[in-house]
């Protein structure tokens, strides 16, 4: 998973060469590795150079820019296992945390942490910032969902669970394991809907607090994997900025793809692939047009 602060050049359209050298860039590029091994979290200055890495976490999820907090300021998710007892448990718990980071002075605060018994895979995956003090979160296992939390009391102010929606004998990965597999959430603050990330059914949905899934914006279907497979971390592109528009690593067909809303239907707007790319996790849509991608093999 990464984030950029900074652009390079380039157009809409690739022709599948790579070029000698990276293009310039004006900002900083930030990293989260996890899976086999510690995790890490690295950033890199516009000429290549690192300026900042941990690994004192299990695992690193997704981050993303901070302008709240400063030009050159993350926000991560990390998680790694705890005492058990914190979790009230004889067996295994685990800490995910979501931290404030500036890159270029290395200093981090803990925005807020939940403890919480392994299921399937890491429990967080990724938050948004709905206002200065609450926070939407991916639930990645069970309980599969999404959920808005005030993080100044530690409350729980909303909640959607997948199994409103989804069937878990018919839908999905292995339940009550890794089923939905959750792995992004965004909130869209001008359309004041949920866009959330489903792994295991193919989809890209969009969540109407106290309503539910608003059923013609869904993106995919579980199976469809001509649309999406198995796809991760899509960015909603706002209509001020081309869109409305979605750009999805879809991780299972091996690309990146983007999907345009036209007359009330998802059309597929542009498709990056080349013969090195496999499993891509990540694709962020810069602010000249160019996309940064994170290949995981």
């Amino acid at each position: 998973m990464a984030t950029a602060f900074g652009v390079a050049t380039g157009g809409a359209e690739y022709d599948g060469r790579v070029p000698d050298r990276a293009p310039p860039a004006d900002g900083h590029t930030v990293v989260t590795v996890d899976g086999i091994g510690p995790g890490v979290i690295a950033a890199y200055a516009p000429n290549g150079s690192k300026v900042y890495e941990a690994d004192e976490h299990n695992y690193y999820h997704d981050v993303d820019p901070a302008p709240r907090f400063g030009e050159t300021t993350v926000t991560y998710v990390a998680s790694h296992a705890a005492l058990p007892r914190y979790c009230e448990s004889d067996d295994q718990c685990r800490k995910s945390q979501v931290m404030r980071l500036n890159v270029t002075t290395g200093e981090r605060e803990e925005l807020w942490a939940r403890y919480a018994t392994p299921s399937g895979s890491n429990n967080i995956h990724d938050v948004d910032f709905v206002n200065d003090t609450h926070l939407v979160v991916a639930e990645i296992s069970h309980p599969d969902g999404v959920y808005v939390v005030n993080v100044s009391a530690n409350e729980v102010v909303w909640r959607w669970n997948a199994s409103e929606h989804y069937d878990p004998e018919t839908d999905g990965g292995e339940y009550p394991g890794d089923w939905t597999h959750m792995n992004d959430v965004e909130y869209l603050h001008d359309r004041g809907l949920v866009m959330a990330s489903p792994r295991n059914m193919d989809s890209v949905i969009f969540i109407r607090p106290g309503e539910g899934v608003v059923e013609n914006l869904t993106l995919g279907g579980d199976g469809d994997h001509r649309t999406l497979y198995e796809a991760h971390n899509p960015d909603f592109i706002p209509r001020e900025r081309g869109g409305p528009a979605v750009v999805v690593a879809d991780s299972e067909n091996d690309r990146i793809v983007e999907y345009e809303r036209v007359d009330d239907a998802w059309e597929r707007s542009w498709l990056w692939r080349d013969g090195r790319v496999q499993w891509p996790r990540d694709a962020d849509r810069l602010p000249n047009g160019n996309t940064l991608v994170t290949d995981t093999h």
